[in-house]
């Protein structure tokens, strides 16, 4: 799906923001360096602010915007900064890591960052941490049952390669389609039904325009975190939901290659494991959300 112009202009203005910001700072450093000759070159680095700073891009879809506030609070505990972006795009923000414009993101799970990666041939991007897992099912607003969905009915998938599959799979477990045998859920697409007796009629769309397509599909894919936000309860509204925790689609943080390991990232990730993070999730989203803390270990 083409995006809108005004998404590119968006992130050349997030692009020059961080470059601003860190030609700002290194100037700022130049100017304390000559005000201080005899300055040992360590304590230069522990005064640079950047060293404080994590530059994190962050996705409107699902809970990501709305956790930021707490993670700004918990990095602020041990003396980091998050200066943070909310975007609407799922292609730019490794792109933007990547590329050394920001430190980090997180928007994605591990199965669609693995395949963009390749795809777009990054090399200087990789998984810094594991978050949450999420079940992703498939609702709808007009039946409340797959009993009660006609022969012929519309269904909305993903388009994009790592979720086209999730969809399918569900299907397929419920008995409503056969898919090619040895086909894995990260590589299966639309070509591997070898039959499909209800004549389902699928709707491939953008990820992020699942929630909206839902108004005009019989049933719909949408990630568990937008079912919750538009009103559904997972495990009870769902006419099929994932389940297994050996899934390919653990939410991760990704970072640019030359602050792995750094305390910035260690800082982000003590933030994104808090106490606080995981109270919201609870509160709001009951047992939507698994931690995959345990995995980081």
């Amino acid at each position: 799906m083409k995006k809108p112009a005004i998404r590119t202009t968006m992130f050349v203005i997030l692009a020059l923001t961080f470059l601003l910001a860190a030609c700002s700072t290194t100037d700022k450093a130049s100017t304390n360096a000559a005000a201080q000759p005899a300055a040992s070159s360590k304590a230069a680095a522990t005064a640079n602010p950047e060293d404080k700073v994590i530059h994190h891009v962050m996705s409107d879809a699902g809970f990501n915007g709305e956790i930021v506030k707490i993670l700004k609070a918990e990095l602020a505990k041990d003396g980091y900064t998050l200066d943070y972006v909310i975007v609407n795009d799922i292609i730019q923000p490794n792109k933007i890591v990547n590329d050394g414009q920001a430190d980090t993101n997180s928007f994605q799970h591990e199965a669609y960052f693995d395949q963009f990666v390749k795809d777009q041939g990054l090399k200087n991007i990789s998984r810094a941490f594991y978050t949450t897992f999420t079940p992703s099912g498939l609702y709808s607003k007009k039946y409340k049952s797959f009993k009660d969905v006609p022969d012929g009915a519309i269904i909305g998938i993903p388009v994009d390669p790592a979720n086209n599959g999730r969809a399918l799979f569900m299907l397929r477990d419920l008995g409503l389609l056969k898919l090619k045998d040895g086909v894995d859920v990260i590589h299966a697409t639309l070509k591997d039904i070898t039959d499909n007796p209800h004549k389902y009629k699928f709707k491939e769309v953008d990820q992020l325009m699942l929630q909206r397509t839902l108004d005009d599909v019989d049933v719909g894919f949408l990630f568990a975190g937008t079912a919750v936000q538009i009103g559904y309860k997972p495990k009870q509204d769902a006419l099929a939901l994932e389940t297994g925790k050996d899934l390919p689609y653990k939410g991760i943080v990704a970072v640019n290659n030359k602050l792995i390991g750094t305390p910035k990232v260690k800082a982000l990730q003590k933030a994104y494991e808090s106490q606080a993070i995981k109270d919201f999730y609870k509160e709001k989203y009951g047992d939507a959300i698994e931690s995959l803390e345990s995995l980081n270990k």
